[in-house]
């Protein structure tokens, strides 16, 4: 195994598409669909599950992938540490939710490079679980991450940068497309389009159904926005997604929960990781949240 596949099993992870991570990568497609199926049959395991139309990861993707951040950092770091300089090294290593609607991170990148030239800076859409894990162990510098109503993370610093209600999308052509406001209680029984069980995303939803006593019916799974939002879309169910987020996918109609669960995007550092330009960045973003 090379770094060459660990990058190139990360690409297609977080595209999600053989096409856009050859495209990120700059090498042909056939030649990224041959390391990868290189690097399956050295570890004896499928990372990616394959249709005409998608990739997902497999479970097994999901153990590689998490340990292939924490490889591609400790190269980062190493490659930083090393790399000669006049000033003291400077690096910033974002852990983030996409997509982030409320705060600018290109903004707050811009802002910091014109105070801290020749910074090295890595954006890394990811998980909220993956990002505390990573912002703990040092291989991110800093985390935008969304909580569950009371979690929080020991030994790291939590900031809020903004709360704000999920509301219920449903498809164009569903019974509810008209309705304006509707009530937990009213999904008793319904289909969902939601993330993972265990995720910080599907925490919340959890945790507001439970609080409601409201049963929850069948779930189909999926990883990020953009899957939820067509899963939707397709008339396969109903989603619950942070209001916010209303104008990214214009085909899908917007109610209302009267009694709507909440989540709130915090900005996340280590105190034994903290140098000036993680502090800067973040009070950037606490600026730009408030």
């Amino acid at each position: 195994m090379e770094l060459r596949h660990i990058q190139y099993a990360v690409a297609v992870a977080e595209e999600q598409h053989f096409s856009r991570a050859a495209a990120r990568l700059h090498v042909a497609q056939s030649a990224l669909s041959s390391q990868i199926r290189d690097l399956e049959r050295e570890l004896g395991v499928e990372l990616f599950s394959r249709t005409s139309r998608s990739v997902t990861v497999t479970d097994a993707g999901r153990v590689f992938l998490e340990r292939a951040y924490g490889v591609l950092g400790s190269v980062s770091r190493l490659v930083a540490d090393v790399s000669p300089s006049t000033t003291e090294v400077r690096r910033l290593r974002v852990g983030m939710i996409v997509p982030l609607t409320r705060v600018d991170v290109v903004a707050a990148v811009a802002s910091l490079t014109a105070s801290h030239p020749n910074m090295a800076v890595s954006l890394l859409p990811r998980g909220s679980a993956i990002t505390l894990d990573g912002v703990s162990d040092g291989s991110l510098d800093v985390g935008i991450v969304g909580l569950a109503p009371g979690r929080t993370h020991t030994g790291l610093t939590s900031t809020a940068l903004w709360t704000e209600p999920l509301s219920l999308f449903v498809a164009a052509e569903h019974e509810w497309a008209r309705r304006r406001s509707v009530r937990l209680v009213e999904l008793d029984g319904m289909t969902m389009i939601d993330r993972p069980a265990g995720s910080e995303a599907r925490m919340q939803t959890d945790y507001a159904f439970t609080q409601s006593s409201v049963p929850r019916g069948t779930i189909i799974e999926a990883d990020s926005s953009d899957i939820v939002a067509g899963l939707t879309e397709s008339g396969l169910g109903v989603t619950l997604l942070p209001t916010s987020l209303a104008s990214l996918f214009p085909r899908l109609h917007r109610i209302d929960v009267v009694d709507a669960p909440t989540r709130t995007v915090s900005v996340v550092t280590n105190p034994s990781n903290t140098t000036s330009v993680t502090a800067a960045f973040t009070d950037y973003l606490l600026r730009q949240g408030s």
